[in-house]
């Protein structure tokens, strides 16, 4: 008996399974709208972000690939979505129902957006991340009785203060400087270097003050390192191309230099050449001279 139990639950799993997956109406796109997603070292994770007080948009796809249940002939029926339902662990529901109904042929897709007022941090801490789920509920053709049984969930919804929301913009614009480090070995201007060790002891005080959840200092240590940062790229970018065209100006200088060197020992060789010129055309004028000299005759005795 025991051995025929062992086979037969899981073969019920499998069954139930399988019914719960053929009567869904599926959601295959899922989006935050005007969310500010990146990594925030309070949590040590990847959260979508919105300030108290603003709103919160979801977009969601859903396509109605319903089928009715076994037995056989199963086919695809048309259903009519009641409501997009959202749920945060704050304990509320934001609903968005629908009158009329929104009906969906079988295997159509349709786009649904669903927001509301994200809550204050009395409501909703910041002091962790939230979790969340979002429902399509609808009623298959031919039924009353409405059916919520997909949804879509996630537990990195973060709700900040305008501190902590200042201090998250600024990591992320500047984290690059901890994971990859300051390319301060590349710059060959000692007040661009200065600078940028600056920026960098700024960051890491700024990025410990975050960790601890002191967002207004964070705010302050990640500014001032954004600041001296954009300062070692000013100068960097002043004094390089000052010295590159100092080095341009230096290597033209020897160029022309050089150019009036080889004209000056051109015109020379000409000077030179002309001269052997002359010489030789002396010496070819005198040969003919001679050559064409009349001879003296001696007088006969």
């Amino acid at each position: 008996m025991k051995k025929k139990m062992a086979i037969i639950l899981p073969l019920l799993v499998l069954l139930l399974l399988s019914l719960i997956h053929i009567t869904s109406a599926s959601i295959q796109q899922f989006s935050w709208i005007n969310a500010m997603v990146g990594e925030d070292p309070y949590y040590d994770d990847t959260v979508v972000a919105y300030i108290a007080g603003t709103w919160w948009n979801i977009s969601i796809s859903v396509y109605n690939d319903y089928l009715t249940p076994p037995p056989p002939p199963r086919v695809n029926l048309p259903i009519n979505i009641t409501a997009i339902k959202v749920y945060f662990d704050w304990g509320e529901w934001y609903n968005a129902t629908f009158s009329p109904h929104v009906r969906m042929e079988p295997l159509e897709v349709r786009v649904f957006t669903i927001g509301n007022v994200t809550p204050p941090t009395t409501e909703a801490p910041e002091t962790w991340m939230h979790s969340y789920a979002v429902y399509v509920e609808y009623i298959p053709d031919g039924s009353v009785t409405p059916s919520i049984d997909w949804y879509i969930s996630g537990d990195n919804f973060a709700v900040m203060s305008a501190e902590h929301f200042t201090a998250f913009q600024l990591y992320n614009k500047l984290g690059w400087m901890i994971s990859s480090g300051m390319p301060i070995e590349f710059v060959n201007v000692t007040e661009a270097q200065v600078l940028m060790t600056k920026a960098f002891m700024e960051l890491i005080l700024g990025e410990q003050a975050y960790i601890s959840g002191i967002f207004s200092n964070a705010s302050i240590y990640l500014q001032n390192a954004d600041s001296y940062f954009n300062s070692a790229l000013t100068a960097w970018n002043e004094q390089g191309t000052a010295f590159e065209n100092a080095q341009l100006e230096y290597y033209n200088s020897l160029s022309n230099a050089s150019y009036i060197q080889a004209t000056a020992a051109l015109n020379n060789s000409y000077g030179w050449i002309f001269f052997g010129l002359g010489w030789t055309l002396i010496g070819i004028g005198i040969i003919v001279y001679g050559a064409r000299r009349p001879k003296s005759t001696t007088p006969s005795s």
